[in-house]
Formats: C-alpha cells, sequence, structure tokens
C-alpha cells in the first residue's frame, strides 16, 4: 500500500468508499463541481482515483479529519488537455462541515512538495470558478500565483452557466542549486 505524504491522508480502499460517496453528493462540493455525481459517475471516478494510487504511489488521497474520519480528497492530477489544459493539477474538495479548519492548508504543502519530488513539471496548476473565492484564497495561502493569461471557459458547462468562468493559478517549481 503507498505511504501518503502526511499523517491525514489515506489511499482510497473501498472501506473508505461511503465517505466518496458522502463527498459527491454534498451540496457544497455539487454546487462547485457544477452538479451532483450521480452514483456510477461517482463508482467510476472512485475507481480510478484509488487505482491510480495504488499503480502510482500519489494521485487524490483522502483527507482525515482531527477525530480520523474521511471529510475530503486532496492531490495531485495529470491533466490531459481536456479543459484546454495539460499538466499537473493540485486539486481538493471537502465535506460542508469540514471547510474553514484548515485541512486542506495542513496537507496541500506535503502533497505538493511530493509532487514536485516525483515528477518531471515545472509546476503545479490550480483552478476553479471565479466565484469560488475561499478556493482562490487557499491557492494563494499555499504559494500560487494568479496567470490571468490561462483563465478559460469551462467546456462541461453551458455558455451561461455562472460557473463556467475559471481562474488560473500556478505554482512554479523552486530551483534549487548554489545561487538560491
Amino acid at each position: 500500500m503507498p505511504t501518503p505524504p502526511h499523517s491525514r491522508l489515506l489511499p482510497w480502499t473501498e472501506a473508505l468508499f461511503p465517505a466518496w460517496e458522502a463527498l459527491n453528493r454534498d451540496p457544497l462540493v455539487a454546487h462547485w463541481l457544477g452538479g451532483a455525481m450521480d452514483a456510477e459517475r461517482s463508482r467510476s471516478t472512485f475507481e480510478r482515483v484509488a487505482a491510480h494510487i495504488a499503480d502510482k504511489g500519489w494521485g487524490v488521497w483522502a483527507v482525515l479529519d482531527e477525530a480520523g474520519e474521511a471529510v475530503g480528497a486532496a492531490g495531485l492530477h495529470v491533466l490531459d488537455g481536456e479543459f484546454g489544459v495539460e499538466g499537473v493539477e493540485a486539486l481538493w474538495r471537502l465535506r460542508s462541515d469540514a471547510v474553514g479548519r484548515g485541512l486542506v492548508s495542513g496537507v496541500m504543502p506535503a502533497i505538493i512538495a511530493d509532487g514536485f519530488a516525483r515528477l518531471p513539471v515545472e509546476e503545479i496548476v490550480a483552478f476553479t470558478a471565479r466565484s469560488n473565492v475561499r478556493s482562490q484564497a487557499v491557492m494563494q495561502r499555499l504559494g500560487f500565483l494568479r496567470d490571468e493569461r490561462r483563465d478559460f471557459d469551462h467546456p462541461g458547462l453551458s455558455r451561461d452557466h455562472p460557473l463556467r468562468p475559471h481562474v488560473m493559478y500556478c505554482l512554479p517549481r523552486v530551483q534549487e542549486g548554489p545561487d538560491r
């Protein structure tokens, strides 16, 4: 079983599937994703996320709260150009009752450091709906920088959908060497 980069993270296993389902049914999560996942999509994304961690040793992990309950997901995901964006994305989502407790800010630095150690990328990106100022504040706390030139309209949402405009943030790899 892969070792997570932080003590508040676990690989997704079948025992955690109910937590994954609850996360994807949460009204706050559904709002920012443009709608709730149906049971079939929830199962298929769960299986894909769990398999990726099992195969690669990194990916999107289960986030544990102070009591050890899985209340969210956070990690890195390879973008395939589906949104007009390629590279590695930092992502997270938390159940409504877990928001605002510093869980994402607590685990993401370790996830990002692990990603830069494992992956030959020069940056990690994060994006969200323009109106999702809470996620943007987390991105900024984590050191991501806004790149307005790369903002985009989410192709999976209708032209008049209020979440269609997305903002892009980037976190460049810190260059190490004698000059730094």
